[in-house]
């Protein structure tokens, strides 16, 4: 299972994930961190044409970000209204493909075709600067759509949720889909 961690502050936008079972997926350039989908190459080893290539190939995919973890103080913090929101528990449609993240500093490109396809471009869309690790991120490759398919497993409800939140959030979930699980956030065990 993966996790996205949601604000509630835009609601109907949580109601359409629990709804249509969706999770939106945006493309690489409207993603929060301002190096997102840069990367170094050795002088010489592609040129302009190439460039422009991969560029295209990175237009034409659009991302959902998801963590491994349902646990973390600072994606609570940073994603979903520092304990206000929720964090949805998800399985991701066969369909798609889903890649981990990894955390080295800029990508570089090593087996970059002299085409630039795909490949090439999703090798830079999932190499990320060390400072996001703690996001442990999974990201979800769309290239049909502006949505992932998903199945709502779980929705665990921040710590500093308000009563009257928690209440209309664990009814309207229970009228849309009584199989999903409805938990609240244990702050002993966030890390």
């Amino acid at each position: 299972m993966l996790y996205k961690y949601r604000s509630l502050a835009n609601f109907k936008n949580f109601v359409d994930i629990i709804l249509n079972n969706r999770i939106y997926a945006a493309p690489y350039y409207d993603l929060n961190d301002p190096m997102e989908g840069l990367y170094t190459y050795d002088e010489g080893a592609i040129n302009e044409e190439m460039v422009e290539k991969i560029k295209g190939e990175k237009g034409k995919l659009r991302i959902c970000s998801l963590s491994r973890r349902a646990d973390s103080t600072l994606m609570w913090s940073h994603y979903a209204d520092s304990h206000r929101g929720v964090v949805l528990g998800i399985e991701v449609n066969k369909k798609y493909e889903v890649r981990p993240v990894t955390y080295e500093g800029l990508s570089y490109v090593k087996h970059a075709t002299r085409f630039g396809g795909h490949e090439t471009a999703k090798n830079v869309l999932t190499c990320k600067l060390e400072p996001w690790a703690y996001e442990e991120e999974e990201r979800v490759f769309v290239s049909d759509g502006q949505y992932a398919s998903v199945t709502i497993e779980e929705v665990v409800l921040g710590s500093k949720m308000d009563t009257r939140t928690k209440s209309l959030v664990k009814k309207l979930v229970a009228k849309i889909n009584a199989r999903i699980l409805v938990s609240e956030a244990n702050v002993q065990t966030i890390v």
